[in-house]
């Protein structure tokens, strides 16, 4: 495959990805709790793209690249994207876990015992 071409697919598949966190990012900011399935199942099935188009990447030889085309440009786009992706999904993944903090300090029971034993047990 040529480089070029394997270099805009994998940038309009770095766009979809980042599309995708930030609708996900504005459902965790705007909802406060966990996604829908849906969007948890898109997400899934477009990271394994992404980790395809990734392989398809790795296979390219620099041999192949033409100098006199804007690959370098596509390439320092589609860094600059997967940079952006990787901070984006951080942060989804930061508010997931402060949600999930939140919902187990509302569920924690730290005393058990009733007030009045725990003062029959210091006058022992």
């Amino acid at each position: 495959m040529e480089p070029k071409t394997v270099l805009t697919t994998h940038l309009k598949l770095c766009e979809e990805v980042y599309s995708l966190l930030l609708r996900e990012n504005t459902w965790l900011k705007k909802e406060g709790k966990v996604p829908e399935m849906s969007l948890l199942n898109e997400k899934k099935e477009i990271l394994s793209r992404l980790n395809g188009s990734l392989g398809d990447l790795k296979k390219l030889k620099p041999e192949f690249f033409s100098p006199f085309d804007n690959t370098k440009k596509l390439v320092a786009d589609s860094h600059s994207r997967l940079l952006q992706i990787f901070y984006l999904d951080r942060e989804n993944e930061d508010l997931l876990l402060k949600l999930n903090q939140s919902f187990d300090r509302e569920n924690f029971a730290r005393f058990t015992t009733d007030p009045d034993e725990l003062g029959n047990l210091h006058k022992r």
